[in-house]
C-alpha cells in the first residue's frame, strides 16, 4: 500500500511540472536513450568485426564446381578413347576455414555433480589490423560427379574415366556417372 501511495505523489509532482518542461524532460530521456543505443551498436559493430566467423566462410560454391569442372574435363580429354567431353560436379557444402585457436579447460568435481568447461581464442595477428591466423582451408566436399563422353560405350573407357575421376577427387566410384554422349547441336 505504502508503494502506491509513492507512486500517486510522483504522479502529482509530475502534473505540477508545467507543459513545456515535461516536454523538454521527456525529448532528453529519449535523445539519451537513442545516442545509448547508437554506442551500444557501434560497440558491438567493432567486436564483430575483429572475431573471426566460427571455422566457417562462405565461398562461391558455383564457382569452385565449374573450375573442377574444367579441370577434369581437360584431364578427361587427354584419355585415350574419351573424345569429346562434358562434366557436371555437385558440391554439397561449402569451403571451411580453419582457424589457429588456443583451448582452455576446466573441470571441476563435487559430490553430487561434476562440470566442465572449455574456453577457445583466436591467436590474432596484429599487421594491418587484426586478424585470425588461417590454419587450413578444407576444400567443399564434392557429391557426385556425371561425365558425358564419345567413348563412353566402350568398357575400357568408362572404367578409365571412372578411375580418373575417382583419384582425382577422393571420392567413390559409386558416385560418377559415365554415360555416352549423343548428337546435340
Amino acid at each position: 500500500m505504502a508503494e502506491k501511495r509513492a507512486v500517486w505523489e510522483k504522479l502529482k509532482l509530475w502534473e505540477k511540472v508545467p507543459q513545456q518542461k515535461r516536454v523538454k524532460v521527456l525529448l532528453l530521456v529519449g535523445l539519451v536513450a537513442i545516442i545509448g543505443i547508437v554506442l551500444s551498436e557501434s560497440f558491438s559493430g567493432d567486436k564483430d568485426k575483429t572475431e573471426p566467423e566460427q571455422t566457417k566462410q562462405s565461398v562461391d560454391l558455383e564457382a569452385y564446381a565449374d573450375k573442377v569442372e574444367n579441370r577434369l574435363q581437360q584431364i578427361l580429354a587427354c584419355v585415350d578413347g574419351v573424345g569429346k567431353c562434358e562434366v557436371m560436379v555437385t558440391v554439397d557444402s561449402s569451403q571451411e576455414s580453419v582457424y589457429s585457436s588456443e583451448s582452455e579447460s576446466q573441470s571441476q568435481s563435487g559430490e553430487n555433480a561434476a562440470s566442465a568447461s572449455q574456453k577457445n581464442t583466436y591467436v590474432i595477428v596484429d599487421d594491418d589490423g587484426e586478424k585470425p591466423i588461417l590454419e587450413k582451408e578444407i576444400e567443399p566436399k564434392i557429391r557426385g560427379v556425371i561425365v558425358v563422353c564419345e567413348g563412353a560405350d566402350q568398357v575400357e573407357v568408362r572404367e578409365a574415366v571412372i578411375e580418373c575421376v575417382r583419384a582425382g577427387l577422393g571420392i567413390t566410384s559409386a558416385n560418377i556417372s559415365v554415360v555416352k554422349g549423343g548428337k546435340h547441336g
